[in-house]
């Protein structure tokens, strides 16, 4: 019994230090994209060939992507790596837009099912919500982007 409670007593004390060295290691991220160029670099990961424009969200933790075939992709940030993948009609379930410039995406994917991209800029964002919505218009007809709130 003496052993049995030894035993027990180092397993909580090694799972207390453990905790407090991965708390101690967990710091804020403060990783953004760089620039327009470092978002595509990124892109490349899931296509290498692609060339095309990048737009950064303000935050810096996503970018959205128009491809010179005119194809559309995604950047975000995604815990502590840089995710990417190419924006298909079949696969976004929905888009949302906020007043306080945030795009929502929902997609149909389990390991991934939001992305937000938050474009201040008005016109911009008017812009890519165009686009959003034609992409997944061409999968299901008569789809439209639900507006939280109306843009100013």
């Amino acid at each position: 019994m003496n052993t049995l409670a030894i035993s027990i007593g180092s397993n909580v004390a090694l799972g207390i230090v453990l905790l407090a060295v991965l708390y101690r290691r967990r710091g804020p991220d403060e990783v953004r994209l760089a620039d327009p160029v470092d978002a595509l670099r990124h892109y490349r990961s899931v296509d290498p060939a692609a060339q095309g424009r990048a737009l950064l969200a303000s935050d810096g933790r996503a970018a959205l992507l128009e491809l010179d075939d005119g194809r559309l992709g995604l950047v975000e940030r995604r815990g502590r790596r840089w995710a990417a993948r190419e924006l298909q009609a079949v696969e976004i379930a929905g888009i949302a837009a906020a007043d306080d410039g945030m795009i929502t995406l929902r997609f149909a994917d389990f390991g991934w099912p939001r992305a937000r991209v938050r474009i201040e800029d008005p016109a911009l964002r008017r812009r890519w919500l165009d686009r959003l919505d034609a992409l997944r218009a061409g999968a299901v007809a008569g789809s439209s982007v639900r507006r939280e709130a109306h843009d100013a």
